[in-house]
């Protein structure tokens, strides 16, 4: 998968494979964007603080990516 850019309330969430097989989720800091990520990304993966960005394990990969494209769609701009 290359990387991608979605837009949330007009910041860019970048998103990416790992060489692991696993995602990278990461954004500016906004604290609206991040109260619509958070409860996305939990669970399913972890929060990596020297990069201040998620890590989405292997197997969500798919669930997370539909997760934040329905929620692209729904916060665009």
């Amino acid at each position: 998968m290359q990387g991608r850019i979605l837009t949330i309330l007009n910041v860019q969430v970048f998103i990416g494979e790992l060489p692991s097989g696993d995602l990278k989720v990461w954004n500016p800091f906004n604290d609206r964007v991040r109260q619509l990520i958070e409860p996305i990304c939990r669970g399913k993966g972890r929060w990596h603080p020297r990069f201040n960005n998620w890590i989405v394990f292997s197997n969500f990969i798919y669930e997370v990516i539909a997760e934040l494209d329905t929620l692209e769609k729904a916060h665009h701009g």
